[in-house]
């Protein structure tokens, strides 16, 4: 797609100025690791799910972004850890991370609704529930599912077909998760606010909870 090569064009010659501080061309995102902390804390804390159960919630929110991973220590290799996205040689080397080849189409399988959706639907109808009593699996299928929403609601140039590979229909949202112009500096302060938020409430709950047996004992 024409504006998926525009997007890697983008990203690519914007690429030596995204490790700089404060800069407009920043580049922001929905995190990997915001999928799993989400959906870790909706588990066990939202509905009071066991640690195993959010852990395989958190699991499932990561493994759509696995073959972008897997491609990017492929083609890239340590320069990633050491200079991001500046250590991309080209433009077909993000669109081949991204949206070609084995990587870029496994990525897509993983974003598409089709495949989390069959499984949750197989998931009901032979009942795994009586099997699956900790939730584990099903929650390794809503935080699959949930990224896969979300990531849906937050591209606009980079954007995959959420029906895929039974339709190629795609939708631009007017929320970017990275890019400037379509509000990403301000998804990236109230996504990674939203984080602190819980951690702080998090380690509040811990430490009343660990103050109240004190408080008896006395």
């Amino acid at each position: 797609m024409a504006h998926r090569s525009a997007w890697c064009r983008i990203v690519y010659t914007r690429s030596p100025r995204i490790r700089t501080s404060g800069g407009s061309d920043r580049i922001f995102g929905v995190n990997t690791y915001s999928h799993a902390f989400f959906t870790w804390a909706l588990a066990r804390y939202g509905f009071r799910a066991s640690r195993k159960a959010a852990l395989c919630g958190a699991a499932g929110a990561a493994l759509p972004d696995v073959p972008a991973f897997a491609g990017t220590a492929y083609y890239v290799g340590l320069p990633f850890l050491r200079d991001g996205w500046a250590s991309m040689s080209s433009p077909e080397v993000l669109e081949a991370i991204y949206f070609t080849g084995p990587f870029g189409t496994a990525g897509t399988l993983l974003h598409s609704a089709v495949p989390v959706g069959m499984l949750l639907a197989l998931y009901g109808l032979l009942q795994l529930r009586r099997r699956d009593r900790q939730k584990m699996l099903l929650w390794f299928l809503i935080g699959w599912a949930g990224h896969a929403v979300t990531d849906f609601l937050t591209h606009v140039e980079d954007s995959r077909p959420l029906f895929w590979p039974l339709s190629g229909w795609e939708w631009s949202s007017p929320v970017s998760y990275w890019n400037p112009a379509y509000y990403g500096r301000e998804f990236f302060l109230i996504e990674h606010g939203l984080m602190l938020l819980i951690l702080a409430w998090i380690a509040f709950r811990w430490t009343w909870s660990r103050a109240k047996p004190r408080e008896k004992a006395r």
